[in-house]
């Protein structure tokens, strides 16, 4: 008895944790705290991208960054992290007719753990301009990214991150990827909304190279696995100096996610991985997160061992649906609202994801995508 008064004293602790959170973020998202004011400078733009095997998705993104609207200066920077296809072939003549394109190949000997982070170092001392925006080489930025995120960087903002979502969507595991991305871009709206930044993606970001040269770089995350934007993005924030604005005008478009499970298990294993470094009052919410899921699947699992109906868990359990479903309905762009009648089966797959991929991918076993 004192064993299941534990496991519901836990619950509701826990389930108020994150009913609460969730709560946080949807008011994040509401627009009541307002963001810094738009402006309309033009300073000098450098768009990077890191490419590796990208020949199949590269034109697209390409022919998306020739189509912006920025009436500022603007280059495009694409760095070829030593690809074996004809991904150079392509950049090469891209920039033969496109003056704006400048083809950087990667060094053999990347000088952080992280491929990525060193093609980006490189492809950053290549450029000039004084806003550096980022998205990966399988992206298509609409054609008012650039004027919209730089539009942003208001005086005394640092930092502006974006959401990017997959398009085309089709398949059950696509479009249960699709409404996890749906969340995980709420996580990074809303807390950026409460002033308190928790998430962001390479897929749609933005800083000041003053912000990047003050920092050293990758320098100080360099022995870390991926995250050149959520680390980067902490680094800004403990700095202090800097404040981080988050646009939702203009979306990303990705290609799909992974169509193998396989694929699809290492890629949220590495997302996953980023939430094992978090510090401060983030550590100590994921915590109460965390705790929330086991003792939520200790209860379910108990229901179904002893085929008896527990009053207590189903309600949190349904409670949990709820406030996930306003969340969602919230963050997610028109096109995606369908997406959402899938919750009901992420919902049942994020307790395993939670309780288990995070202890896997904080202790680094996945396989890193550019390796």
């Amino acid at each position: 008895m004192e064993l299941m008064e534990l496991q519901k004293a836990g619950l509701l602790v826990s389930g108020a944790i994150y009913v609460g959170s969730v709560l946080w973020l949807w008011r994040g998202l509401s627009g009541r705290c307002s963001g810094p004011a738009l402006v309309r400078d033009r300073p000098s733009v450098s768009a990077i991208v890191a490419a590796r095997n990208e020949e199949t998705t590269l034109p697209h993104c390409l022919d998306a960054l020739a189509g912006q609207d920025y009436q500022g200066a603007f280059e495009v920077i694409v760095v070829d992290d030593r690809s074996r296809d004809r991904t150079w072939d392509l950049i090469a003549a891209k920039a033969a007719t496109w003056p704006m394109l400048k083809g950087v190949q990667a060094g053999p000997d990347g000088r952080f753990k992280c491929p990525k982070k060193s093609a980006l170092a490189e492809g950053i001392e290549a450029s000039s301009g004084e806003i550096l925006l980022f998205t990966d080489a399988d992206c298509r930025p609409p054609a008012d990214w650039v004027r919209s995120m730089v539009a942003h960087f208001a005086p005394g903002v640092g930092l502006v991150a974006g959401y990017a979502r997959p398009d085309p969507v089709s398949g059950a595991l696509a479009k249960v990827l699709a409404v996890d991305n749906i969340g995980v871009g709420a996580l990074g709206a809303g807390s950026f909304g409460m002033g308190h930044p928790l998430s962001c993606t390479g897929r749609n970001l933005g800083y000041r190279r003053q912000v990047y040269d003050e920092l050293s770089g990758f320098g100080r995350i360099g022995h870390l696995i991926g995250g050149d934007d959520v680390y980067f993005m902490r680094l800004v924030g403990a700095q202090g100096r800097w404040a981080m604005a988050f646009n939702r005008r203009a979306v990303v478009l990705s290609q799909p996610p992974p169509a193998k499970l396989a694929d699809a298990v290492q890629q949220k294993l590495r997302h996953a991985a980023k939430g094992g470094h978090y510090k401060g009052r983030a550590f100590y919410l994921a915590v109460g997160v965390y705790l929330f899921h086991g003792f939520l699947a200790w209860g379910l699992v108990q229901m179904l061992w002893t085929q008896s109906w527990d009053g207590w868990v189903a309600g949190v359990w349904f409670m949990r649906w709820a406030v996930d479903f306003l969340l969602l309905k919230r963050m997610a762009a028109p096109e995606e609202r369908a997406l959402l009648r899938h919750l009901p089966l992420v919902e049942v797959l994020y307790i395993p994801y939670v309780l288990i991929f995070t202890v896997v991918g904080r202790w680094g076993w996945f396989r890193w995508k550019t390796c």
